[in-house]
């Protein structure tokens, strides 16, 4: 089923139900079929044809979920493109798509002043207040809203956006996603999770990293999406209060920062039962914390752009197993692969591959890349795990942070699980630097908790009673914070 016929189906079987509610602003779903009819009626107008990109400069609110629709009902391809990255990156995505028209905020506009475009100023839409020039305005669009749809055969194997990692480690790369793996994804989590058509779903991911993590699901149960363009605890403890939040995906850090909430009387959280974590690693701390306090336990899952969602959970049916990202879900298969290419027993640390309809088999032009990760079908993620008897999968780190200290194999995520623990360290990075004697050696990156004095000394006495000789990081560095994505990810690439 393509995001087409979805907006149809909920506009005819559901017309009047709220299907984006944003600050104190509701569509419906069949405002959504209409506004996405009109976008897609302009596009075409305006010369895009089936196939082409489609760049999207713009702030997590409604705009962007529609304009999402909208492209997808042109037949077009969605490129979400985060504004917040240096101006150089900014110019490679463009000149690797080459869009034939843009959609921006007009708080963004005045960067295209500052880009070389591959579409004229006619090709462009913006949202909000726009400045002088031939741009077509956003109000105008909605002023035209028809349920006539545009005469555009769109079919589920037709590539629908490129998304982009998040380039926390390296160069984004654009996976080459089509109707058919968000239907799939979409259908592995509502069949894993036990999603329904009452289900308001709020989802703390940034709109130019997982744009259909903010609507697949609604979109194909006909339920209600609420957007939260803030990571401030309040804000977001007021979202789940007042819309009866029932299921959220954000990152772990997000979920820490509201357990001071749970016994606050201006919050309820009650109606929340399907909070998931993905995005990085959730400490069995925090889950075990959020479950005392808000009596739900959070989920952890995995997931990555190129799986397009999520791709393991635990079972709503099981009992969480601390540490674990849990076992695949429906319409995906998962195996690891030991240094010696071949599968690796139980208990063995290797590369997880994934495969399933709902996986990406290309980055867009880069055969290079693509011929590196996908082998027979399978997605190799770079990610190394290992595997318990009952089918349990658990995250041990990125390969590429591995590293070996005199020929032992150490990885950064346990020396940050370990620091983390320590009373006076609010935030932890551990990295591998070369190192003449060892080859690779740990560097720590901390930040501690605000007025609390740490030193070096203290921090390598406390390793020692925690890990071997040879895992402890040999170099120490304090930081007032650390560097992140929007979204709240630890940017490593620009730690050395």
């Amino acid at each position: 089923m393509t995001i087409v016929e979805m907006l149809r189906r909920n506009a005819e079987n559901y017309p009047e139900k709220t299907a984006i509610c944003f600050e104190k602003s509701r569509i419906s779903h069949n405002d959504c079929y209409k506004i996405a009819n009109a976008l897609a009626k302009l596009l075409l107008e305006v010369g895009v044809n089936k196939g082409d990109r489609v760049g999207l400069l713009l702030h997590k609110a409604p705009e962007a979920i529609l304009s999402f629709y909208g492209v997808a009902t042109a037949g077009g391809v969605v490129v979400p493109i985060d504004y917040n990255q240096p101006l150089v990156d900014i110019q490679y995505i463009l000149e690797l798509t080459r869009p034939a028209a843009l959609i921006v905020d007009s708080q963004l506009q005045p960067l295209l002043s500052r880009l070389t475009l591959s579409c004229p100023n006619d090709s462009i839409v913006v949202v909000g207040k726009k400045s002088k020039g031939d741009f077509h305005e956003w109000e105008s669009v909605l002023a035209s809203t028809t349920s006539e749809l545009p005469d555009m055969k769109v079919k589920e194997s037709d590539v629908v956006y490129l998304n982009f990692t998040s380039g926390t480690t390296g160069t984004p790369k654009g996976a080459v996603t089509s109707h058919s793996h968000i239907y799939w994804n979409t259908i592995s989590a509502i069949e894993g999770l036990g999603l329904t058509h009452d289900d308001v779903h709020l989802c703390m991911f940034p709109v130019f990293v997982h744009p259909h993590e903010l609507f697949a699901r609604a979109l194909y149960l006909g339920g209600t999406s609420v957007l939260v363009d803030t990571i401030y605890p309040k804000s977001i403890a007021k979202a789940i209060s007042e819309h009866r939040v029932t299921s959220m995906m954000a990152i772990s850090p997000i979920y820490k920062t509201l357990l001071p909430y749970y016994k606050s009387p201006s919050f309820d959280f009650s109606s929340l039962r399907i909070p998931e974590s993905g995005g990085m690693h959730t400490s069995p701390a925090l889950v075990r914390k959020f479950k005392e306090r808000f009596t739900v336990p959070i989920y952890p899952v995995w997931g990555s752009t190129e799986a397009t969602g999520i791709a393991l959970a635990t079972p709503l049916t099981e009992e969480y197993k601390p540490g674990s990202m849990g076992k695949p879900c429906p319409h995906y298969e998962v195996k690891i692969i030991g240094e010696d290419g071949r599968e690796a027993p139980l208990g063995e640390v290797g590369e997880m591959a994934i495969k399933g309809p709902a996986v990406c088999t290309e980055y867009y032009s880069d055969p290079d890349e693509t011929k590196k990760c996908v082998m027979d079908g399978w997605f190799f993620t770079g990610d190394l795990v290992k595997q318990d008897e009952e089918g349990y999968f658990y995250f041990v780190d990125r390969k590429a942070r591995m590293m070996k200290v005199a020929g032992m194999k150490v990885f950064p995520l346990e020396i940050e699980e370990v620091l983390s623990q320590h009373s006076k360290i609010a935030e932890v990075a551990v990295i591998k630097v070369i190192d003449g004697l060892h080859g690779e050696v740990p560097k720590a990156f901390i930040v501690s908790k605000n007025g609390v004095t740490i030193n070096k000394s203290e921090i390598r006495k406390y390793c020692e009673t925690m890990m071997s000789k040879y895992k402890l990081p040999r170099i120490i560095e304090f930081r007032d914070k650390l560097p992140r994505t929007t979204g709240g990810k630890l940017l490593y690439r620009k730690l050395e």
